[in-house]
């Protein structure tokens, strides 16, 4: 009687539940942590020795901490999406100083160009009180664009892919003046279309990130759907809110590519902040013909903008690190 009580109980408090976190707890393995579960436990209440699937602390019982458990781990698994690591980049091999094209080669598999490093607009710093190296960019006061700000550069995969999953840290120095907006990295495929060029569906695409006024997140993206000559403006957010880079401050974006069947509109983009999902269109037309999918990473960084309105009021930082690219593609 106490236990069908419990399981009562238990059961008008379970509507509200979040969705779990793991899969700990679905012990007849379909996926949920769910009733099925909670007859299960009610089933093994007791000892229960050797430890049984419902005895969630291996405490060698089965007892209220393992149903109050359950109760927290209630609904769908977040399962762990099977990947591949393609690539992972973190600075700490390098010494402090300038970035040189022969650092550059060995670090992004030999870029056939690049904008930046020549320039010295590119080095290694410490940071975190000397615990950690990051890739330092410059943006020089009163400049714009890729030839005179930051720095650009691509990754190319060794072959396409149709799901990916790309990360990595930054920080905006503080105190920084964000003045009109600037790119950050992202994924491209095919030619990587940007500066206006519109893609047809035969040629390419390209879904780079931007900070805007005040920092606003975006994820800036060339698509054949895009409704002006540049590129279409995601704004990253939360409750209805836009997001913004708080300078000084560590972030971590994510960015998830899935590439739609040519001709249909059932590709998406997501972002996470900080591990949170902030963006997510599943909608996306990338392209009409197979020729490409999700080709790379293209490292493009610049104050800009077309003209100098969007000109550096001072010598401006942006610090980055921990790059990681996974591929999502189904066996």
């Amino acid at each position: 009687m106490r236990i069908r009580l419990l399981a009562a109980s238990l059961m008008t408090a379970i509507a509200a539940l979040p969705s779990a976190a793991q899969c700990i707890g679905d012990t007849n393995e379909d996926g949920t942590v769910n009733t099925n579960d909670l007859l299960q436990a009610l089933s093994d209440w007791g000892p229960c020795d050797p430890s049984c699937s419902s005895d969630l602390d291996d405490s060698g019982q089965v007892d209220v901490s393992d149903i109050l458990s359950l109760i927290e781990l209630w609904g769908d698994c977040d399962l762990v999406e099977p990947s591949t690591r393609l690539f992972e980049l973190d600075f700490e091999q390098r010494s402090i100083g300038l970035y040189d094209e022969d650092m550059l080669d060995e670090d992004w598999q030999e870029p056939t160009w690049s904008q930046g490093v020549d320039d010295g607009r590119v080095s290694i710093i410490e940071t975190d009180d000397g615990q950690n190296l990051a890739l330092s960019v410059l943006y020089p006061q009163g400049e714009y664009g890729t030839s005179n700000t930051g720095g650009q550069w691509k990754l190319l995969f060794d072959e396409s892919h149709d799901a990916i999953r790309l990360s990595y840290r930054l920080r905006f120095e503080s105190p920084f003046d964000f003045v009109k907006g600037g790119k950050l990295p992202g994924l491209i495929g095919g030619e990587g279309n940007t500066g206006g060029g519109v893609p047809d569906g035969t040629d390419g695409w390209s879904a780079r990130m931007m900070w805007r006024n005040d920092g606003d997140m975006m994820q800036y993206v060339y698509h054949p759907d895009q409704p002006e000559n540049y590129g279409d403006n995601m704004y990253w957010e939360e409750d209805g809110e836009t997001l913004q880079f708080i300078p000084g401050q560590w972030h971590e974006v994510v960015h998830e590519i899935r590439i739609n069947t040519p001709g249909l509109n059932d590709g998406s983009i997501r972002g996470w902040l900080d591990g949170e999902l902030v963006l997510e269109r599943t909608d996306m037309r990338f392209r009409d013909v197979d020729d490409f999918a999700i080709d790379g990473l293209y490292f493009s960084t610049f104050f800009g903008g077309g003209s100098s309105s969007w000109s550096t009021t001072k010598d401006e930082t942006i610090l980055f690190d921990d790059f990681m690219i996974e591929s999502l593609d189904p066996d």
